[in-house]
């Protein structure tokens, strides 16, 4: 069949609009080439281009979003301190630490001084050591003082006269139930040192003590006993272990007492000493009980102190003053 002569100039016009579109689309979709106004024909060319360009952009937004949650975890972690920066920063004065060394803190700044009310402030829930250790000392020794002993004992050997040279002259010795740990010697020593003291009963003038070694002749003999002895020399007093007493010519101290002391007294274990051997040395003269006399007045030596204070103060004379 014969064609006319325009029909294939009809035919190849529409392949040229085509191509020329074409052209023009792919001319838009390079605007990016590195060669303005180059333009390619090949379709794979430009997809492949395309996917290049997209992985690149997908990993430069990847690295930014990577470093910047390495950043964030820097400033999260918190400082690690060496065993030797932990040292330099021991050994700086209180006043800071240096702002250049890696790994110190801020300096702090001097607060000013507060006072503290003592009624708010917080006590201290641990006891200070030096009353940790009166209290240890004073469970030892309460270990050392036996209930019962064996009813026999070392006498001191020392002998002291009286500096006084009038009253009626008392001589006695010292005793010591074995088993305490009570020096005899050293405890008769003690002993004449309060009562040969002029706030004592020799400052009255009326007596005078004379320490003589156990064994020579005596007047009243003076034991340290355990608490069960204590109650046997005791008797017919009721000392129930815990207090002592003079009965006859017998002064006895309980080892309870002299070595522990009483509440009434506290850690003052040296006046309390001081006021057993005047109270039962008191009673070998012929003193009684008495009362406390007032409200802080001190205790007359005759008060039953080992048994508490009441109202009055402790007091281990016979002749004290008023403060």
């Amino acid at each position: 069949m014969s064609q006319l002569p325009g029909a294939s100039r009809d035919r190849i016009r529409p392949h040229r609009a085509v191509a020329h579109q074409a052209s023009r689309s792919e001319l838009g979709t390079q605007s990016n080439s590195p060669h303005p106004g180059h333009i390619r024909s090949d379709p794979s060319f430009s997809v492949g281009r395309a996917t290049r360009q997209r992985r690149s952009a997908i990993g430069l937004i990847a690295g930014i979003i990577g470093l910047g949650l390495v950043g964030l975890c820097l400033r999260t972690v918190p400082t690690v301190l060496t065993e030797t920066t932990l040292m330099a920063q021991i050994a700086e004065p209180l006043t800071g630490i240096p702002a250049d060394s890696p790994t110190s803190l801020a300096p702090v700044s001097p607060k000013p001084s507060m006072s503290i009310d003592p009624t708010t402030a917080t006590k201290p829930s641990v006891r200070p050591a030096k009353l940790q250790a009166k209290r240890r000392l004073k469970s030892q020794d309460q270990a050392r003082v036996p209930e019962n002993g064996p009813g026999t004992y070392q006498g001191a050997k020392t002998n002291l006269r009286s500096r006084a040279s009038s009253g009626t002259l008392i001589r006695y010795d010292v005793r010591v139930e074995d088993g305490l740990s009570v020096d005899p010697d050293k405890a008769a020593v003690l002993i004449q040192g309060v009562l040969d003291d002029p706030r004592s009963w020799r400052g009255t003038g009326r007596w005078r003590f004379e320490l003589v070694p156990a064994g020579q002749s005596a007047t009243l003999h003076a034991f340290i006993a355990t608490p069960k002895t204590t109650d046997q020399l005791c008797a017919p007093y009721l000392t129930r272990g815990e207090v002592s007493c003079q009965n006859g010519n017998r002064v006895v101290l309980n080892a309870k007492r002299w070595l522990l002391g009483v509440d009434a007294y506290g850690s003052d274990l040296k006046n309390y000493r001081r006021y057993l051997v005047n109270h039962e040395f008191g009673h070998a003269i012929g003193k009684h009980h008495v009362d406390c006399p007032g409200p802080g007045r001190l205790a007359p030596v005759m008060m039953q102190q080992t048994k508490g204070l009441g109202v009055c103060r402790k007091n281990p004379w016979p002749r004290a003053t008023e403060d």
